[in-house]
């Protein structure tokens, strides 16, 4: 599922915390420039937090199928700027990734499985290392993607069919998890998207969760890497869903 994961991190972060606070109370030992960053700030986008996927050598590395980085120096090369503006950041999702971890004591899909998956019913699978590419049996997938190490995605991801990542969203949407968690994932901003994409025009971005429309009509979420580009939605009620 790749980035549509985000959503869902965002559900399991409200489900488990005090927005506003500081990630450094959640996660031990981060650098000092993280540390007060807040939950609420890294699921908007917001943090100001630049995003690893532009780093030359990141790209560089997945290209040549290596095992991925330790997260600690993925952590300390991370740079500010302009907090308050979006700047779309995986490294900010690694920081709510890492913090569920610390608070639930499990792995990231555990996390998941306990506070989304299971009270909605979903069917998910881990991904996130090498011997999860047996979960996944789409005809495009060939030897040389199975190379690629989901330990890449630092943020957590997930592997499941796109149409049930959909499901889950309408669940979520008609208060699945409760009637609050809904409302938080869509406190969107505008943000500039292509022409062509599937929330465009009056696109907003929330917790974790694209919006279309203002009070919001659809929701969604992208996601994509090695062999993959995807997309969920719902409508905004929860009674209609896709996933491609």
């Amino acid at each position: 599922m790749y980035s549509v994961a985000k959503t869902y991190t965002a559900a399991a972060a409200c489900l488990s915390f005090d927005l506003d606070i500081g990630i450094g109370v959640l996660v031990p030992r981060l650098p000092d420039a993280l540390a007060p960053l807040t939950v609420r700030s890294l699921l908007a986008h917001r943090s100001g937090l630049d995003d690893y996927g532009a780093w030359p050598d990141y790209v560089q590395a997945v290209t040549d199928r290596c095992v991925p980085w330790p997260v600690e120096d993925v952590l300390e090369r991370a740079r500010l700027s302009g907090p308050g503006q979006f700047r779309y950041s995986n490294i900010g999702y690694l920081l709510v990734r890492l913090a569920l971890e610390a608070r639930h004591g499990v792995c990231f899909h555990e996390v998941l499985d306990r506070l989304v998956f299971q009270p909605l019913g979903l069917s998910t699978r881990p991904f996130a290392a090498p011997e999860d590419w047996r979960w996944c049996e789409h005809p495009a997938i060939d030897e040389a993607l199975r190379g690629y190490h989901p330990g890449w995605v630092y943020t957590g991801t997930f592997a499941a069919n796109a149409g049930e990542a959909a499901r889950g969203l309408a669940l979520i949407m008609r208060g699945g998890l409760g009637g609050e968690v809904p409302g938080a994932l869509t406190q969107a901003l505008p943000v500039d998207v292509p022409a062509d994409h599937p929330l465009a025009p009056d696109a907003g971005y929330g917790l974790g969760l694209m919006t279309h429309g203002s009070p919001p009509v659809v929701v969604g979420h992208g996601g994509g890497g090695p062999g993959f580009a995807l997309f969920v939605a719902s409508s905004a009620d929860g009674s209609r869903w896709s996933g491609a």
